[in-house]
């Protein structure tokens, strides 16, 4: 049984950290539409691989989820609790943190941190 949690941890975070990764990718265009929109669309960072859905989140507030390499921002419902926690209930989005494995996972799959130097 504890195998079988270990690897929903592990594929939650995988997903989710794939969606964060494109997020990351549309970082500059939703720059550019931000200034005149005051939001980003970005993809919902939820763990259903399938899902298609967005969400409008305002910059700052990205970059807040962003600063934690194992928070992740999803549409309101598309929650997993077996595998990560909720942190913040905000106006069309949630903003969850990966438990055990997948925290781990989620801060080594951080593009964020992928490529910085150590201090």
């Amino acid at each position: 049984m504890a195998d079988d949690q270990y690897e929903r941890e592990i594929r939650a975070a995988r997903n989710q950290s794939m969606f964060r990764a494109i997020n990351e990718k549309m970082r500059e265009v939703n720059a550019a539409f931000g200034a005149a929109s005051e939001t980003f669309v970005i993809a919902c960072e939820c763990a259903d691989v399938a899902c298609v859905e967005t969400l409008d989140i305002k910059p700052a507030e990205y970059e807040a989820i962003r600063r934690e390499p194992d928070e992740f921002a999803v549409r309101t419902g598309h929650l997993y609790l077996d595998v990560e926690d909720v942190v913040e209930e905000r106006p069309g989005y949630t903003v969850v943190r990966k438990k055990a494995a997948g925290a781990d996972f989620a801060e080594a799959a951080d593009p964020r941190s992928l490529w910085q130097p150590d201090d």
